[in-house]
């Protein structure tokens, strides 16, 4: 086991806002991402899987964002941006990396899929996922550069960026009106066989599916998440295919990536100003991964969240599809359809898609 991940297991639980306790010592049950740990025994397991997450935070020191005097660091505005590469990078972790999501970082690796990847998030003008994309994006769409993002907002820019002819191509699917359409899904991950497989360099045999990240923008109630979700959330995060949600209060957002039997939420927290690190000339990838999860009681979420789950080939997604219906709820927190049901306004938007984002950053439309 790396440092890193010794050092993690000393202190890897931070019940921010209650004791620091150490749960080495209790007996407790949790899932992260989709695998089911045990405390005690399992406490460097977990350790050893928080630290192979990717952790995006807050970066000093990067060009400049859009114009010389624009910005060169994010901290304050730039937390939901951080969650939401951090969702995206779990995904091309687990469709592109021969051990999926049994991937475990070591310092010094040399994977050149794993860098080629953690590239393609770093803080340059043109990596594929930088703070410089994703901000010049929603800046196109009529947020101004240093303004924060809501859930849905993040998921629409992703969404947008994803369509761009990157050489591991994956689709992002942003589901409309708390409703996850199977037929639209199935018509854009499909690959006609007539057309020269766009996964060049993946390793699954089954090349006719595009590797699809689903991300569903969610409001569970008021001024906190309604009491009847939480159940829906934990069964999400004991899905092989989640991706966990990126949320958190207004204006200061998390990545939440499991839960503890007793309702408490476990997340990375973007929050850390660092330095910028130019991965693409330096081996130092130290930074870029977390040694510690934090924890929150569900109660303490905001409502406004969105959920994500990445499905590398069409058995995963049919997979997950059956394991969201086997547990129905008298109030789900989205509906499945096979159709839309609204085909017609369906066709005319997409052919005219601008995005519109509100005042308050948590609601879009299109039109």
């Amino acid at each position: 086991m790396n440092n890193a991940a010794v050092s993690l297991a000393a202190s890897i639980f931070v019940n921010n806002g209650a004791d620091n306790n150490n749960l080495s010592d209790t007996d407790s049950e949790l899932y992260i991402l989709g695998i089911k740990y045990k405390t005690p025994n399992d406490i460097y397991a977990i350790s050893d899987d928080v630290t192979s997450r990717f952790w995006f935070t807050y970066r000093y020191g990067f060009a400049p964002i859009g114009s010389p005097s624009g910005p060169t660091k994010d901290t304050g505005w730039g937390c939901m941006m951080r969650c939401g590469q951090m969702m995206l990078a779990e995904a091309y972790l687990r469709f592109f990396l021969p051990a999926g999501r049994y991937f475990r970082w070591r310092q010094n690796i040399t994977d050149s899929t794993y860098w080629e990847i953690l590239n393609m998030f770093t803080d340059k003008r043109h990596s594929s996922y930088s703070i410089h994309q994703i901000v010049l994006m929603g800046n196109s769409e009529g947020k101004n550069i240093g303004q924060w993002f809501g859930p849905n907002t993040i998921a629409q820019v992703l969404r947008r960026i994803a369509s761009n002819e990157f050489d591991k191509q994956i689709h992002v699917h942003v589901a409309m009106d708390n409703t996850l359409v199977l037929d639209d899904i199935r018509k854009v991950c499909k690959i006609n066989s007539q057309i020269p497989n766009l996964i060049k360099k993946s390793t699954d045999s089954q090349n006719n599916w595009k590797p699809l990240v689903i991300i569903i923008p969610l409001r569970l109630g008021l001024n906190g998440v309604n009491i009847e979700y939480i159940d829906q959330i934990k069964s999400c995060f004991r899905l092989p295919q989640t991706l966990g949600f990126i949320g958190g209060k207004p204006n200061h957002a998390h990545y939440f990536i499991g839960y503890l039997e007793n309702d408490e939420l476990l997340y990375l927290d973007p929050h850390v100003t660092q330095a910028y690190v130019d991965t693409s000339i330096t081996s130092d990838d130290v930074s870029h991964h977390c040694d510690r999860i934090n924890r929150m009681k569900f109660t303490g979420l905001d409502p406004s969240l969105a959920l994500a789950f990445a499905c590398k080939t069409e058995s995963e997604f049919d997979d997950l599809i059956v394991k969201l219906r086997e547990n129905p709820s008298s109030r789900p927190m989205f509906e499945i359809c096979e159709s839309n049901p609204f085909d017609a306004l369906s066709n005319s938007t997409d052919q005219h898609e601008v995005l519109v984002f509100d005042s308050d950053d948590d609601d879009f439309e299109l039109v």
